[in-house]
Order: structure tokens, then sequence, then C-alpha cells
């Protein structure tokens, strides 16, 4: 992954007669030994005794001050004058430089990881002191990707870490972020079809939503018959569908079901075990031969004062039907052949 690096020079100011100060009024800085990963290097004159006219580098740019990515020597042949007295002269000056990589992350784990797992992450060596934008210490990253982070809500469990590494009195770089990101495990088949076990073969099965993160989630569900557990079916949804058709079961049977989102062709954390039951196949006799009994629910969507929003008369819960409702806590009343009742906060 490409970093994109930011420096901050941090320069010494060193007062008069200190130990520290060059013994030549014409000088580079940093004068020599490790520096940072880019080093602006740039010619400094203490006092007024001369004024320098043009700059060449051995790199062959002519600017005061120029930027090194690589170790080596470098070398500038500055021309000026001394005061006021016209008179021009050369002076020649040399430094030799270790530079240090540029500030990079390294992944020690994914950087999307089921949440609740933990993420570990590692600077460039050779600093002396990292910071990270977490405010942790040291050379290497560690976090549980508990989220919500950043006070984002609920819609993305992301966390933005980049880190800055310092060469002591001399310099500074900053890494470009990386987004961590923690995958939430679907909750299952969702609250209308949990334990459920007649459900009708022409319908369809949800698996729980996880998170639309910045890629259409498709689902990988399992259907295990739970009186023969070598049988398995699987159905992988569409990506942006998350329901399997009950028609791929066997009527009469009943499974436990696991659903695993898979997000940019990345399989993620599977939810919890769910069961389900397929009706058998009816011999009611209906108009155009054998057919399944019809069976209706009629769902009631109230506010928290009581108030019924919506109705609808279906034979599933469609969570679309909440898409017209302003964010709220709402209850929902079920009835049919047995009866269920669900709050749900509604978010936008």
């Amino acid at each position: 992954m490409k970093k994109i690096v930011t420096t901050s020079m941090m320069m010494l100011l060193v007062a008069a007669g200190a130990m520290a100060q060059p013994k030549k009024n014409v000088y580079l800085f940093p004068e020599s030994g490790t520096v940072c990963n880019p080093m602006e290097i740039s010619l400094h004159v203490q006092g007024n005794g001369f004024n320098p006219v043009s700059y060449l580098w051995s790199t062959g740019e002519t600017t005061p001050t120029i930027q090194i990515t690589q170790s080596g020597t470098y070398t500038l042949t500055v021309t000026g004058q001394h005061g006021n007295s016209g008179s021009m002269t050369t002076k020649v000056r040399t430094a030799t430089y270790n530079v240090l990589p540029a500030a990079d992350i390294s992944a020690l784990t994914d950087l999307w990881v089921c949440k609740n797992d933990t993420v570990r992450l590692q600077a460039v060596p050779g600093y002396d002191f990292y910071t990270w934008s977490n405010g942790a210490s040291g050379m290497n990253f560690e976090r549980k990707m508990e989220g919500p982070f950043l006070n984002m809500g609920p819609v993305l469990d992301t966390l933005s870490v980049s880190y800055t590494a310092t060469v002591d009195k001399v310099c500074s770089v900053t890494s470009e972020p990386v987004l961590l990101r923690a995958i939430r495990r679907p909750e299952g088949v969702g609250v209308f079809y949990e334990n459920k076990m007649n459900i009708r073969h022409n319908d369809s099965i949800p698996a729980s939503l996880v998170l639309e993160y910045l890629y259409p989630v498709s689902y990988e569900m399992s259907f295990t018959e739970i009186a023969n557990p070598s049988n398995t079916i699987k159905y992988l949804t569409a990506p942006g569908s998350r329901r399997a058709p009950a028609s791929i079961l066997i009527p009469g049977t009943a499974y436990h079901v696991e659903t695993t989102p898979i997000i940019n062709g990345v399989r993620y954390c599977p939810g919890p075990v769910s069961t389900i039951g397929i009706r058998p196949s009816s011999n009611r006799l209906g108009v155009g031969g054998f057919e399944e009994q019809q069976e209706m629910s009629i769902y009631r969507i109230f506010d928290l004062s009581g108030k019924m929003i919506m109705e609808k008369h279906a034979e599933a819960f469609n969570k679309d039907w909440l898409n017209d409702i302003a964010p709220q806590m709402v209850v929902i009343h079920r009835t049919g052949t047995t009866s269920e009742v669900v709050k749900m906060q509604i978010t936008k």
C-alpha cells in the first residue's frame, strides 16, 4: 500500500555560546547523521558577514533547500558576498546522512476483522520515538476492534490510525492513515424466522443484515439437516441480497442455519446458528391441483406511545416497510398462527 508522508522540521535553536554552537558560521542543517525520510537540508548562515547569491548542490539543484530520500553524502557550493565589500567568495559544505525508511504502516493482521477481534500494526524501525494517533507509543500498535469508534454510531465500526515518528531534536514524519474496520456478525435468520418450524416451501429465508460497508454484502447461508448433519445445503445470495429460497430445502425437514457475510470476495464472521423448519407438503386440493395452505400474517407497527403507524398483511415481515418511518424505537406486533412482539430501533 503506497503511503504519502508529510515532514515537519523540528530545529534545535542553540543559544549563543552553547556547546552545540557550530564552529562555522556557514553550515548545513542537519550537519550530518541519521535523518527522517523525506528530509529537508538547508544552508544556515549565522550573523550577517556572508550573503549567499547562488547555490549548486551535488544533486544539480540550485535552491537554498533540497529534500532528500536517499542516504549518502551531499555537497553544496554556495557563492556570496562578505558584508558590503562587494567581493565574491565561494564556500563548499559537505554532510553525510543516513536516511531512514519513509514512515509506513505494516499490517501484522488483516485491517478488516470480525468485531471484537484484534488488529496489530507495526511502524518502520530506526526512529527514536513513535506516537500513534490514539496516544499509544512504540513501534507496535494493537487494538481490539470493539467499535463503534469516533462517535460514528451504528453506521460503520471504523477507526483511522496513523503515527508520527521522530528523530530526536532533528525531524519528524507522519504516516498516511490506514482504516481499520470491525465486521459485525449477522444475528441469524431474522426475528420473525428464528425457530419458525412451518415455513412454506415457496417462501424465502432472510439472513440477518450486516452493515453495507464499501461493497455490497453477499451471504453464504448453510442449511444443515438436524436429523442428518452430514447433509448441508449451501446458498450464496447475490450482492446486496440477503434471502435464500425455501424451495432449495426438503419439505418436512428441520435445519440449523449459519450465515456468513462475504465482502469484496472475502469471507467474514459467521453468525450464530438459527433453527428453522420447512412445512411438509400439503395434501389439500386447490383449484389447480395440490397446493400448500396459504399463511398470511398481520404486522402492526406502533410508536412507543401506542399509536399505530402501519399495518401490513403478508406472509413474512419486510424490513423495507420501515424505510418511510422516521428514526425512532417502534414495537412490531405479528399475528397469525403464532404471535410475536418485537422492539426495533429504526435508524437512517
